[in-house]
């Protein structure tokens, strides 16, 4: 089977969205956000459906997704319900979800895994299904794939193969935190993952909510995940040598590796926003080129010390 090596708009995988939310922790609003990565014209960004309904009525960010989608940008719609959570809100539900993903341009959207459906936090494939399917019903269009939440990753396995073989999502959303405690373990589930995965006709995007760290989206694209999300982009500065990320303040220490480190007309974030969204596109490139050329171990090598390296060659070869 040949791998399908595009995503959500055509987009080239591997896949990262820059996510926006309202709990990110640095002094930008949601609104300034989206701005910044429209002004970029960056490829691809995950917005929360709570956040955009709770600025519904803010000219800025109307226009701003508007000029989104003049300019082909993908917009990914998360459920809302990280949100939800970090901002303990109880002034959430499906009829504002289904509002938020009617009355916007909506590239594709994760379905909306609220507790009141899900209580437990494990899911059936039969459950999932019928909540996707109500869900592209009310709407009239298919632009939602399913978030899976399972506690055992046996089970979570077989509710993926499953969710797929039936409705075929565009993408499967599986969040890293549940997948392993390590970057070994989330990484060897993933593999086994993909592998089960690929033994279906059509070939299953996975993607992975909540990896913004560019050696854990290097060491999961390895592994057979397709797309990823987070908001390391927009709290953090990344080091273009190493991968590796670290306080904003550091900018000082990394501007000379981007082109906008230096800028002396934008402001600190920005000029920090700018040099990871440079990175992350310059990252992402390299990362799908070892893939094709297949060489992820020379990758692995290059950018991860330590004796779990081994761990993670030994998968890559497999």
């Amino acid at each position: 089977m040949e791998k399908i090596n595009t995503t959500i708009g055509g987009v080239p995988t591997p896949v990262f969205y820059p996510s926006v939310s309202s709990v990110s922790k640095n002094v930008w609003n949601v609104v300034d956000h989206i701005e910044l990565l429209v002004a970029a014209n960056f490829p691809q960004f995950l917005v929360s459906c709570f956040d955009i309904y709770k600025d519904r009525n803010n000219s800025r960010i109307n226009d701003a997704l508007i000029k989104a989608d003049e300019q082909s940008q993908v917009v990914l719609y998360d459920s809302g319900i990280y949100e939800v959570v970090w901002s303990r809100s109880k002034r959430w539900n499906r009829k504002k979800y289904l509002r938020t993903l009617s009355e916007n341009r909506v590239s594709h959207a994760f379905c909306l895994d609220e507790y009141a459906v899900f209580p437990s936090g494990h899911i059936s494939a039969a459950t999932l299904i019928n909540e996707i399917n109500k869900t592209r019903s009310q709407l009239g269009k298919d632009v939602v794939s399913p978030i899976i939440h399972c506690r055992d990753i046996n089970t979570y396995i077989d509710v993926c193969v499953e969710t797929s073989k039936i409705i075929k999502p565009r993408l499967l959303a599986i969040p890293e935190r549940e997948l392993g405690f390590g970057i070994v373990e989330v990484a060897t589930n993933i593999a086994r993952l993909r592998k089960e995965l690929d033994t279906l006709e059509t070939y299953q995007a996975i993607h992975i909510l909540g990896t913004g760290n560019p050696l854990s989206m290097m060491v999961y694209a390895f592994m057979g995940a397709d797309s990823f999300d987070g908001l390391d982009w927009c709290q953090t500065v990344v080091d273009y040598e190493t991968g590796t990320l670290h306080h904003t303040l550091h900018l000082d220490l990394y501007a000379h590796q981007g082109k906008w480190g230096n800028d002396q007309q934008m402001s600190f974030l920005a000029k920090c926003l700018m040099h990871n969204l440079d990175f992350y596109n310059i990252w992402m490139v390299q990362l799908k080129n070892a893939i094709s050329a297949g060489k992820e171990a020379f990758m692995i090598e290059k950018y991860i010390n330590g004796p779990q390296k081994d761990i993670l060659l030994n998968l890559v070869a497999k």
